[in-house]
């Protein structure tokens, strides 16, 4: 067996419904982030059930360092590359968090922060 097979990844998953937050999730698979989402008790499903919950998995994320499961901290998850942005977040930069935030090189900055980094 190769050692990639169980590699943990970061996924977000959500109940498909956009007033619903979406759960930064560690996991060895789409399988196990849904029903460890599931189990949880956080995300809101009501009638639809198991079927309706979606699970993305960020690509790009390195959770090589995080244990498996829920990730509570949304500045973790972000620095981790599970979420692209937050919303209403505060900017390392300048503190404002009336702006959505992401990261860049280990920051979170929001956009204008960013643009004036880039300069």
């Amino acid at each position: 067996m190769n050692g990639q097979l169980h590699k943990k990844r970061g996924y977000c998953v959500h109940n498909g419904d956009n007033d619903q937050p979406v759960l930064a999730v560690v996991a060895t698979s789409a399988k196990e982030a849904k029903k460890i989402a599931y189990n949880s008790g956080e995300i809101i499903y009501g009638d639809t059930g198991w079927i309706y919950i979606r699970v993305y998995w960020r690509r790009d994320a390195r959770v090589d360092d995080l244990p498996i499961g829920i990730v509570h901290n949304e500045r973790v998850a972000l620095l981790h590359g599970i979420y692209a942005y937050l919303g209403e977040y505060p900017c390392d930069v300048c503190g404002c968090s009336d702006a959505p935030v992401h990261c860049n090189n280990g920051q979170v900055l929001c956009d204008m922060c960013d643009i004036d980094a880039n300069v």
